[in-house]
């Protein structure tokens, strides 16, 4: 069942539940009684269709950080590898002269290496964000439309007269 499917069915279960009334002046309230094994049922059906792209966002929220961290953690690795590449190449003039050059040359490249997993990592993150934030928008927009086609509520001192079943589409 698609998750529309399932919403749909749970504003019918709120709409063919039985109604209590109890008014205590100056107030009258109303409530549904539903059968909550069918509603629970329904919630596990839309947790279970909720898409995978939900899942892999938070996955990827949770962690950012991490790829970051382990970015920075290749990064500090290769330039204490040029670090130590340069040590021993301080024999003579010539292999010093050399060294310095392979370090920074290498400590460049690992900065820019670096930067690149650092850019790359946070442009997917914000991208499956961006996503998420837009299916969520969507999400919103139907709850709202189911919301408007309940009505409004009730107001106090009126009776909540019970809605006409809905023809299937």
């Amino acid at each position: 069942m698609e998750i529309l499917d399932l919403l749909d069915e749970l504003e019918d279960m709120g709409d063919h539940g039985q109604r209590w009334y109890r008014y205590v002046f100056p107030f009258l309230w109303t409530k549904t009684v539903i059968d909550a094994q069918a509603y629970f049922d329904i919630l596990s059906d839309l947790r279970q269709n909720l898409p995978d792209s939900l899942t892999t966002a938070n996955q990827i929220a949770r962690d950012r950080e991490k790829i970051v961290r382990e970015a920075h953690e290749e990064r500090a690795k290769i330039l204490e590898a040029a670090r130590e590449q340069a040590q021993l190449l301080i024999s003579n003039d010539e292999l010093v002269k050399q060294s310095e050059s392979q370090a920074e040359e290498i400590v460049r490249e690992a900065q820019v290496e670096a930067d690149a997993i650092r850019s790359e990592a946070e442009a997917w993150a914000r991208g499956v964000i961006e996503r998420l934030e837009n299916y969520i928008m969507r999400t919103q927009g139907t709850l709202d439309k189911a919301k408007k086609a309940l009505g409004p509520a009730p107001g106090p001192g009126t009776r909540a007269e019970p809605r006409p079943a809905r023809e299937p589409d």
